[in-house]
């Protein structure tokens, strides 16, 4: 199972079965991925200029997923600095 890390109106944590993880991880999902890590490790914008020439999704594909990122770097420092004590 994977936890989501996303509440439901219940306030109950969204999980997702991993046999039925390929359901959400879409065509789309992997495109901004790949988009993200070609921007991380070539260290420059798929399209000539800067973010305002960029399209739409691509700004937004890879902010969400530095915001991601972060998200999880900050949970293993916290979860290291834990393992310590």
């Amino acid at each position: 199972m994977w936890d989501t890390g996303v509440k439901d109106a219940d306030g109950k944590n969204v999980v997702i079965l991993l046999a039925k993880a390929g359901e959400y991880l879409t065509e789309e999902f992997w495109t901004c991925l790949d988009v993200f890590f070609m921007t991380e490790t070539v260290e420059c914008l798929p399209f000539g200029g800067g973010w305002a020439e960029q399209p739409y999704w691509i700004a937004q594909a890879i902010s969400i997923l530095k915001s991601e990122r972060n998200i999880l770097e900050r949970k293993e420092i916290e979860d290291s600095k834990k393992n310590k004590k």
